[in-house]
């Protein structure tokens, strides 16, 4: 019996709730997995293993600083920890993973998603 061809779907999301289409051309796709959030869901929904937040403060002279997390501590990230980019600013959106340290969790792979406003001070 010849497989059916796929046709595209009506897919709910399980975060906001939204109808999406899951079409025929992503269904071909070899790593095809129906997928749980709509396409504007699983553009603000970090990557798997990451997590995101806010920058809190940033100490620019002693290269170090903390993330505020929803529902967690806050989170020490180093210099060391940036992608090759410029240095956080309070009130930045950043993505990154977790890493246990000897003195507790730390920020790594930090990447900048969103600057902070302008707010017109510097």
């Amino acid at each position: 019996m010849a497989k059916a061809t796929n046709q595209d779907e009506i897919l709910y999301c399980a975060r906001c709730g939204i109808s999406f289409v899951w079409s025929r051309e992503e269904q071909k796709a070899p790593d095809a997995a129906q997928p749980r959030h709509c396409p504007a869901c699983r553009y603000l929904l970090p990557a798997p293993g990451r997590e995101r937040g806010l920058i809190k403060w940033y100490d620019r002279k002693k290269h170090y600083g903390f993330i505020v997390r929803a529902g967690q501590p806050d989170l020490y990230v180093h210099r060391t920890s940036l992608d090759g980019q410029r240095l956080p600013r309070p009130g930045d959106l950043v993505e990154f993973s977790v890493q246990e340290s000897p003195r507790g969790p730390v920020a790594q792979s930090v990447v900048i998603v969103e600057p902070a406003a302008a707010t017109g001070s510097a």
